[in-house]
């Protein structure tokens, strides 16, 4: 099936799109201004436990660009997608809308974190030490809300 695109999946898809694009340009402004060594690793408080040279900053915008095109091309096969009900022909295009919904705010998501510590590596700062529950807290928090709404328009599978 096809999915067609809602004014605020486009709308979210836009703002994912300029996001990552800052990544890169907010990366290139700050190439010259970069310590020769930055944190390449942070531990679960945030604190830095391992330098690395400054062109490992092209990592993290590495992985950022590579998960975003990866799930950008799975959101065109809604089909292949595991859901929390079983599709019917009847919630088949809401369960569809409700699941691209949930992909393209992780999509975003995931580029703010990805920003974010790019920010911090690149000030050669630690992280605050609200970073990891905040980041758990709101990437589970999207998910629940959107399998428990796709959960209510049908028999749950899992």
């Amino acid at each position: 099936m096809k999915t067609k695109y809602t004014k605020l999946q486009i709308a979210l898809e836009i703002i994912g799109l300029l996001l990552l694009v800052g990544l890169v340009v907010f990366v290139y402004i700050q190439w010259d201004k970069l310590p020769q060594q930055i944190p390449v690793h942070y531990n679960a408080f945030g604190e830095i436990d391992r330098w690395g040279n400054k062109t490992a900053i092209i990592v993290p915008v590495t992985m950022c660009i590579a998960i975003y095109m990866f799930i950008t091309v799975l959101s065109f096969f809604p089909d292949t997608w595991n859901v929390p009900v079983q599709i019917t022909a009847e919630n088949k295009e809401k369960v569809y809308q409700y699941t691209m919904n949930l992909v393209i705010l992780l999509k975003i998501e995931l580029i703010i974190i990805f920003f974010s510590l790019t920010y911090y590596t690149a000030n050669a700062q630690t992280l605050p030490i609200i970073f990891l529950p905040i980041l758990i807290l709101i990437l589970f928090s999207t998910i629940i809300f959107y399998v428990m709404k796709t959960g209510r328009l049908g028999k749950r599978v899992i």
